[in-house]
């Protein structure tokens, strides 16, 4: 699948914007995935700091997502946070908006993923 300028962009923008709410690094690929989550994953190996990187993997023509994060990454990111952004990406998708679809799964996974702020509770002495 090829995208246009204007959604490559539109993704770039998208996962800078999940970086920085979440701290954690994110990738996307859009194409053709042969052996499915398998392929997946070794998308994800790819990744640098792998360990620490989330891959939202697309294949278009098969219909199908797959989330693979790293296991560093799993201990912001769980699977029912996934699941959510998966289900926030098919309703795009079913929509006609691959990029979109992609784009709010991103928001999803990062809002999942923010620490919490640490307010100072201690009153100065």
């Amino acid at each position: 699948m090829h995208l246009g300028n204007s959604a490559t962009k539109d993704l770039t923008r998208s996962v800078k914007l999940a970086r920085e709410i979440s701290g954690l690094a994110f990738g996307v690929y859009i194409g053709e995935l042969p052996q499915g989550r398998e392929s997946a994953f070794a998308r994800h190996a790819q990744l640098p700091a792998a360990e620490s990187a989330i891959l939202v993997a697309v294949d278009p023509d098969a219909r199908t997502i797959d989330i693979v994060t790293g296991k560093e990454a799993h201990i912001s990111l769980d699977d029912r946070s996934c699941d959510f952004a998966t289900l926030a990406f098919v309703s795009c998708a079913n929509a006609g908006d691959i990029v979109g679809g992609v784009r709010e799964a991103l928001i999803v996974m990062a809002e999942h993923a923010r620490a919490p702020k640490v307010y100072n509770l201690d009153e100065p002495s």
